[in-house]
């Protein structure tokens, strides 16, 4: 396997000259068009609070279900 030297420099360098590196890249960020975790935690609480009242309306709903059940059942007895 032969080895082959790292490439060295384009000019040679004078002899008083200091030889300055390259800056180095500067990185990019990405700017972000939204916000997926602040939009999805609104939706949430939106969703919770439903979620909430249709649980509350289902409680009423079959409490007088119940109340209407044992009604016809008393009345046909």
């Amino acid at each position: 396997m032969s080895r082959q030297p790292s490439p060295g420099p384009s000019q040679p360098h004078a002899p008083g000259q200091v030889f300055q590196a390259a800056p180095p890249p500067t990185i990019k960020q990405k700017s972000r068009t939204f916000t997926p975790g602040i939009a999805a935690g609104a939706e949430d609480v939106k969703y919770q609070n439903k979620y909430k009242e249709l649980k509350r309306k289902v409680k009423e709903i079959e409490a007088v279900s119940i109340d209407v059940w044992y009604f016809l059942h008393i009345k046909v007895s």
